[in-house]
């Protein structure tokens, strides 16, 4: 079992992010997988996860919304959502809240965000979002 973190980046702000994550899951000696949104193919029994995506014309990137719109009844899975923006941030917000819709129990309440590339402040919360995520991991 372990925590998946499935994102898609634009210009590489959310894919640091998700790295971040996944940095600390493995903190907490969980193991982690990032996997990009395009090569996603399930969840294989996956104990959290974690999605991001960039926002673009306030929106997720569409390789996101594909996962979304495809992905199973989450049943009480931990899941986190998180994202970098240039303008408006929706994104995270919306993956949270389609997370939510297919049963997830979101770990953090908010989605972490990140304006432009994130700052390590930003990348701390991401940190704590994959030990959180680990934390249910047991």
């Amino acid at each position: 079992m372990n925590v998946l973190v499935v994102y898609e980046s634009t210009r590489g702000r959310t894919k640091a992010m998700a790295e971040a994550i996944c940095e600390g899951v493995k903190s907490e000696g969980v193991e982690c997988e990032v996997v990009e949104a395009k090569k996603f193919s399930g969840l294989n029994n996956a104990c959290a996860l974690a999605v991001g995506s960039s926002t673009r014309m306030k929106r997720t990137l569409p390789q996101i919304r594909q996962v979304l719109a495809e992905m199973e009844k989450l049943n009480g899975l931990p899941a986190g959502a998180f994202g970098s923006y240039g303008w408006s941030g929706e994104a995270p917000d919306i993956i949270s809240n389609e997370l939510s819709g297919l049963g997830a129990t979101l770990v953090d309440g908010q989605p972490v965000k990140a304006k432009d590339h994130p700052n390590p402040a930003a990348l701390e919360s991401c940190r704590e979002l994959g030990r959180a995520l680990a934390s249910k991991c047991s």
